[in-house]
This record gives C-alpha cells, structure tokens and sequence, in this order.
C-alpha cells in the first residue's frame, strides 16, 4: 500500500510522480473520448420505430386505395328493368282509313329510356295493343292470343323492341268467343293504346271512314 503512495525506486520522487501524471492523463483522455463517441453515435442513430410505424400506415392506404379501384372498374351485373326506365308507344300507319278498304298496321314499341343496361319482358305475354271507341273496348291483341310465351330481353339504353301487327278491322272480347270474326268496326274516332307488363302508353287517334281518302 506504501507503494503506490511512495515511489520507490532508484530514480528521484519527481521522476515516478511525472511518470505516474501523464499515465493518469492518458487514462482520463481515453475514458472522455469513448463517452463522446458513445454519445454522438447515439444522436445519429434515426427512429426506427416512427418510419416503421409510417410505412406500415403508407401500405394499409394503399391496399383501401386498389380496393375501391377494382370495385369501381367491376361493372355491376345488369337487374330487371325499372317501369321508369321503360317508354311504350303505339302507333298507326295512317290517321284515317277507309271502312272495307284498308286494315289499320298498328306498331308498338318499347323502349330503354335508362342510363343502364337490364333485362325486360318483350314476349307476347307481356305486351298488348288495345282499341277502343268512346271509352268502349272495340279490340285487343290479347283477346283472342293464345300465347302465353315470355321474351327476357337485355335491353341496352335507348335500346327498341318492336311489335307489328295489323288489326282486321274487326271487334273482339276477352277469351275470344266469336273466335276472330266479330262483326266489322263501324265508321267513327278510335284509339289505339299500347302497353308492356305495367307500363302503358298514351293514346293515339285515328278514323275510320266511309269516305275515299
């Protein structure tokens, strides 16, 4: 213990003492410069955690994102046509006729006035053209039709289906009794109405003459 307080040896005191100083010195600048460097190591070092945190945050938008692109790309599969997306018209290939003489062509169409494609019964089931005089049913494609066939149809917007028929001229009544050869429409103001499932048409006029046109 006397030792390492005296110095002992054959050279004078002073000698040991400024040996014993600069080996302190050196120890203390070892032990300094290894804190500094601990320390600036540690303020570069970035944190991890928060770009881990962010890029897992970046990958759950992006995967929402493609999601919702793929929906939007995914056309929707079409659905049976709304009454309000279907326009019926019924129309005659002349206003007047002559009794006898001409036969009335009658044409109803049905038309997809929607902004999307769907599907619609066009059959003969489904459709009817209907004449009457002063409110009186005079004739009627139903009345003697004994067709009970459907026609699902995809229809695209402003898509047309059209039925062509031409009446004989004659009267009829539901179930047919007089089997198609009523006796013939009198001279006088008809209308022709169309109609397909629950959607009817307006009105259209015509005459029947016993003048020559």
């Amino acid at each position: 213990m006397a030792g390492l307080m005296q110095p002992v040896g054959p050279e004078p005191p002073v000698v040991y003492w400024v040996r014993r100083g600069a080996l302190l010195l050196v120890v203390v600048t070892l032990v300094l410069g290894g804190w500094w460097f601990l320390g600036s190591r540690s303020a570069a070092t970035p944190d991890t955690s928060t770009e881990v945190a962010a890029e897992e945050t970046e990958v759950l938008e992006d995967d929402g994102s493609a999601a919702t692109e793929e929906a939007l790309a995914t056309p929707a599969e079409p659905t049976e046509c709304l009454d309000s997306d279907i326009e019926v018209t019924a129309t005659t290939d002349s206003s007047t006729y002559r009794v006898g003489q001409q036969d009335p062509i009658l044409t109803l169409t049905i038309t997809n006035v929607g902004d999307v494609p769907c599907f619609r019964d066009i059959g003969p089931k489904a459709n009817e053209l209907e004449i009457t005089s002063g409110g009186y049913h005079v004739w009627s494609s139903d009345d003697c039709s004994t067709s009970d066939e459907s026609d699902r149809t995809l229809m695209a917007p402003e898509k047309q289906a059209v039925l062509i028929l031409t009446w004989n001229s004659r009267l009829s009544q539901k179930g047919c009794p007089d089997e198609g050869k009523g006796r013939k429409a009198k001279a006088g103001r008809y209308e022709v109405v169309g109609r397909n499932l629950e959607v009817t048409s307006d009105g259209t006029p015509f005459a029947l003459s016993n003048k020559k046109n």
